[in-house]
C-alpha cells in the first residue's frame, strides 16, 4: 500500500470519528455533512482497491484473500453505517459512524501490515 493513502485513511478516519462524536456527545442525529464525509470514506475505499489490484504483483508475500477480505469487509461496512446512521435519528446515528470510523482506521492499519 501506498504510504501517502495510508495516512490520507488515517486522518480521514480519524476527523469523522471525532466529528461523529461531538455529534453523539451533543445527542445531535447525523445529517447531511457527516453522511457526505462517510461516502466520502466509501470513496477512498474505493480508490483503494483499484490501487491494490494494480498494485498487486509488487507484493509477493501478501496473501491475498486476507487482505481483500479486509478490503471487502471495510466496503460493505461502511454504507451499512452509513445507512444505519440515516435511519436512526437518535445520538446513536453518529455513534455507529464514530464505531465505523474507528473498526475502518484499524482495518488500514492491519492492510499495511499484511502488504509489507
Amino acid at each position: 500500500m501506498f504510504t501517502a493513502l495510508t495516512i490520507v485513511f488515517y486522518v480521514y478516519c480519524a476527523v469523522l470519528t471525532i466529528w461523529a462524536l461531538v455529534l453523539t456527545f451533543r445527542n445531535t442525529p447525523a445529517g447531511k455533512g457527516v453522511l457526505g464525509a462517510t461516502a466520502g470514506l466509501l470513496v477512498l475505499l474505493l480508490v483503494q482497491l483499484v490501487v491494490s489490484i494494480v498494485m498487486w504483483g509488487q507484493s509477493r508475500d501478501t496473501d491475498p484473500l486476507l487482505f481483500f477480505g479486509y478490503l471487502f469487509t471495510a466496503l460493505v461496512l461502511v454504507p451499512l453505517a452509513g445507512f444505519w446512521a440515516y435511519a436512526e435519528l437518535s445520538r446513536w446515528g453518529p455513534a455507529v459512524l464514530a464505531a465505523a470510523g474507528v473498526t475502518v482506521f484499524v482495518m488500514i492499519e492491519r492492510m499495511d501490515q499484511i502488504w509489507l
